[in-house]
């Protein structure tokens, strides 16, 4: 085959595995980053394309140039899982083998089609059709889950209520316009989960909170996940109504994520002549713009390539299936993230300078991993963590990194402001379990990982007596619901404490949290690490 189909099917091809990322992920990327991803994709092969054309001169019949596009498509999407079937990735021995033995396979094969044309062009007609087809049958899939999600959103009963706004009582309390601060510190875990699981006692940092005049109440999420716990804070709302309007075992966000978006504390913040500051996070879609933000922190944009492929969920999954995986260290791939979370907390420290009052919103992704600080706060170095190392030691190490710095940015925040601010540190969960991760359906989840996972961080500043509001316990969905009406006379009802599990497979097929059930949960692990602590004295 010549002519045009016999330089298109490489093009073709390349795009394939994007594309199948994205019907395979649907709601964790957004039609501009995946335009961008294959945009990139698309202008290598185009690079190698011109390349191999200058370089075979027209010699072969203008065959050469697909050919050796086709080559660089094979290595880049093929080359690390065939490196994984025979060893590991990570391995320098696997790719001593690996790479002579493939380079002679390729240019013997190349060389091989290259001397038969006619074999080539047939093989060149048959993978144009595959193209065309697979790349056909991903779009499709792509535009009917776009439609799918986009009716699911305009007939969602939960957004249809949570749309209604906020409103404030005839005589709301007198006071100052305080700023508020809501920083999300994604997958901190409470005292009660780390320390009978971890052996980690956090008092010294809590103590600190409570010198400031912080409270740290026990405080639990009520849900597992992420992508429930936001959405439901940012709302002063339970949304487990959303099991009648996302049926069906599937994992698309895209109800909450408009939920957190479109959330109705924001408007009615801004009602109270509030300005609305947003801090988005380095990768979570959910949390990375906010079109509703009167100021949105820029606190990215460095040209480095680990940087701009770590940005979203797409990229990720792209670097990871593909030979860019071999350009840097797994700990130099990750170094982003610290730096946006250093960065992020950098930039909260500017907030009492700004003419408010002000509504500060950050999404902070840590100290959920990649596990990027040890507990000094100094960055892994490549090569660094050994294989043995265990993720608990790492995790607990990135809570005492953040412990550091998160303490001086609310001891910054407190000095400078001029009236004292109201401050709300929220994990959105506790911690990550083996037995949660691979639970097929909630009821597979034991008790255990429950209380540890639904064990989440919080501490509160609260001036004015604003702690009445609070009392000893609370849920994350009632943290933001009692601020506004102790501080603004928010006419919104109090959510039950109500918790829920679901799984990874299907978040919203809910199982309510028998309390009973948690408490004797909580009542084992606490004995557990009392007899641990006997043991070691």
């Amino acid at each position: 085959m010549r002519g045009p189909p016999a330089r298109v099917y490489p093009f073709l091809l390349a795009v394939i595995p994007v594309l199948h990322l994205a019907a395979n992920n649907r709601g964790q990327w957004r039609v501009a980053d995946l335009a961008v991803v294959l945009a990139a994709v698309l202008g290598g092969c185009a690079i190698v394309y011109g390349v191999a054309a200058l370089g075979a001169r027209g010699r072969w019949g203008g065959r050469v140039p697909p050919l050796a596009v086709l080559a660089a498509i094979l290595w880049f999407w093929g080359y690390v899982h065939v490196a994984d079937v025979v060893g590991r990735r990570g391995s320098i021995a696997t790719h001593l083998i690996l790479l002579p033995v493939g380079l002679a396979v390729t240019l013997g094969v190349g060389w091989w089609l290259l001397r038969r044309p006619a074999t080539l062009d047939r093989v060149a007609a048959f993978l144009t059709l595959v193209g065309v087809l697979v790349a056909g049958w991903s779009v499709l899939s792509i535009v009917r889950a776009e439609l799918r999600s986009a009716r699911m959103l305009r007939e969602s009963t939960v957004v249809r209520r949570l749309a209604q706004p906020i409103t404030a009582r005839a005589r709301a309390p007198a006071g100052p316009q305080r700023d508020i601060y809501l920083i999300v510190l994604d997958e901190y875990a409470n005292a009660s989960v780390t320390g009978p699981r971890y052996g980690f006692d956090n008092h010294e940092f809590l103590d600190s909170l409570r010198q400031l005049g912080f409270i740290v109440p026990v405080v639990h999420s009520n849900y597992l996940h992420t992508v429930l716990s936001i959405p439901s804070l940012l709302n002063a709302s339970l949304i487990t109504d959303l099991s009648r309007d996302i049926r069906g075992r599937t994992v698309d966000p895209t109800v909450p994520n408009d939920l957190v978006e479109n959330n109705r504390v924001v408007p009615f913040l801004k009602s109270q002549g509030y300005r609305f500051a947003f801090f988005p996070s380095y990768w979570w879609l959910s949390t990375r713009h906010n079109r509703h933000a009167d100021l949105e922190a820029r606190v990215g944009g460095d040209l480095d390539p680990a940087w701009m492929l770590g940005g979203s969920d797409l990229r990720r999954n792209v670097r990871l299936a593909s030979m860019l995986d071999l350009m840097h260290r797994e700990d130099t791939w990750h170094a982003p993230d610290g730096t946006h979370v250093t960065r992020t907390l950098a930039a909260l420290a500017k907030v009492p300078a700004m003419p408010g009052p002000v509504f500060a919103f950050a999404h902070v992704l840590s100290p959920h991993q990649p596990f990027t600080f040890d507990r000094h706060c100094q960055r892994h170095r490549p090569g660094a963590r050994k294989r043995g190392d265990r993720r608990a030691a790492a995790y607990i190490q990135q809570i005492e990194c953040l412990d550091r710095m998160v303490l001086a940015l609310v001891t910054r925040i407190l000095r400078e402001s001029d009236v004292p601010p109201v401050i709300l540190l929220q994990g959105d969960h506790g911690a990550s379990t083996p037995a949660f991760d691979t639970a097929s359906t909630a009821a597979e989840i034991p008790p255990e990982s429950a209380h540890e996972r639904l064990g989440a961080f919080g501490a509160y500043y609260l001036p004015d007596h604003g702690a009445s509001a609070f009392g000893d316990t609370v849920t994350v969905v009632n943290v933001l619901g009692n601020v506004l009406r102790y501080y603004l006379g928010a006419d919104l009802p109090r959510e039950p404490d109500d918790m829920y599990l679901s799984t990874y497979g299907a978040p919203y097929e809910f199982r309510r949290v028998d309390p009973a059930w948690l408490a004797r949960a909580d009542s084992s692990a606490r004995a557990e690490h009392l007899e641990v602590q006997a043991a070691a004295r």
